[in-house]
């Protein structure tokens, strides 16, 4: 019954030589997974890192009269926050609309000295 068991996982009439090809084999076939895991760290996993580290840098900096994009499309200026909410307000009629943070897509910052003093340094070097 053992052999049968040896059988079934390995083929005990392999030559060297055909031992050596399904070693290769697998080898190609590990190489394989781990340079599509690289692929897929580097193409998906990092850049969506990068954007929520940036995303949660931009909700540390939110503050009253920032522009903000939300998650379902409306944009509007921040009008109040709490802990966990904002209420923006949106379109000419000033309606005012609460959102939860997590809901926020983008963010605008009202102080536009911030974004041209960088471009002014981005120039200058």
């Amino acid at each position: 019954m053992t052999n049968e068991l040896i059988a079934l996982f390995a083929d005990v009439t392999q030559t060297p030589e055909t031992q050596q090809a399904a070693q290769a084999e697998w080898i190609m076939m590990i190489g394989m997974v781990v340079l599509f895991g690289a692929i897929f760290y580097f193409m998906v996993y990092l850049p969506q890192k990068r954007r929520d580290k940036k995303l949660k840098e931009q909700m540390d900096k939110l503050c009253i009269g920032d522009k903000v994009a939300t998650i379902g499309g409306l944009v509007g200026v921040v009008a109040n926050m709490t802990d966990d909410e904002v209420t923006i307000y949106t379109s000419a009629a000033n309606t005012p609309v609460t959102f939860t943070k997590a809901a926020i897509q983008t963010v605008v910052p009202r102080n536009p000295e911030n974004t041209d003093s960088k471009k002014d340094k981005k120039s200058s070097k």
